[in-house]
């Protein structure tokens, strides 16, 4: 009887404990996900509402900088390198099952027109989106090979900065270019390797905007305006992370655009 006991106080005590911060090393690397990809929840107060919101997984892959943040105008779109796009962009057709986009975030070199954006064709089953993953239209999961996010310059010159002038062209942060679409395809093509060496360490956001692109919450405890959160993900080693946002953050009104949390999966 003692040891059930000390056994429930336990699983109590890792509960508590994991409120309002990341949980590490929790079936290390994803048990049956594939070497090369990564997996990622978000859970949202209310239910996903493509048709009003985007939903982003913003990254900087550079392996240096830091966090990006939601307010990406502020800062000139500094550590911006990728970012996943999920909302409704051909009308009532994806409303529910939107196609994902993945944004690539670049400058024109000798130009003074700033961080620009490509929508970057997804390759076919390179990656995969369920809109409802817990059936509650509350939780979203994309699992993809990292290699998607270490593409060739968009310019042909050096790769997209880490940090970009304070410059940046008037994109909101993942808004893409009009009448941009995403289809099964390969071009261009990745990298051999899922991560470099030089770019192992990736940091991660998740933002949600309006349809015009302005943020509205962030997985920071400061919402659409938090300069404090911060992920950083070692590729190349197994992790799970499990996140819930803190009680008393800033939260927006509606509950469809409230981030709650994430649950994230590397293998190596």
């Amino acid at each position: 009887m003692k040891r059930r006991l000390g056994l429930a106080v336990l699983v109590i005590a890792m509960m508590v404990a994991a409120c309002g911060r990341q949980v590490t090393g929790l079936n290390s690397g994803g048990g049956s996900i594939a070497s090369g990809t990564m997996l990622i929840r978000v859970n949202v107060a209310g239910t996903l509402d493509f048709a009003d919101y985007k939903y982003l997984v913003v990254f900087n892959t550079s392996g240096s900088g830091g966090e990006p943040l939601p307010q990406a105008y502020a800062n000139g779109f500094q550590n911006y390198s990728y970012a996943l796009v999920f909302a409704a962009t051909n009308g009532a057709a994806n409303i529910q099952n939107p196609t994902p986009q993945l944004l690539q975030y670049y400058l024109n070199p000798g130009t003074t027109s700033g961080l620009q954006t490509y929508n970057i064709i997804i390759p076919t089953q390179s990656l995969t989106f369920i809109p409802n993953e817990n059936g509650l239209g509350s939780q979203f999961e994309v699992q993809f090979q990292r290699q998607l996010l270490d593409q060739p310059s968009v310019t042909g010159s050096a790769a997209p900065a880490a940090s970009p002038s304070a410059s940046a062209s008037p994109v909101a942060a993942g808004s893409p270019s009009p009448g941009a679409s995403v289809a099964p395809g390969t071009s261009p093509t990745p990298a051999g390797l899922p991560t470099s060496a030089a770019q192992v360490n990736w940091y991660i956001n998740f933002i949600v905007t309006d349809a015009n692109g302005v943020p509205v919450d962030s997985m920071g405890t400061g919402g659409a305006t938090d300069t404090s959160y911060q992920l950083e993900v070692n590729t190349s080693q197994p992790q799970t992370i499990n996140y819930t946002k803190p009680a008393g953050s800033v939260a927006p009104a509606n509950p469809n655009e409230q981030l709650t949390g994430f649950t994230l999966i590397n293998a190596p």
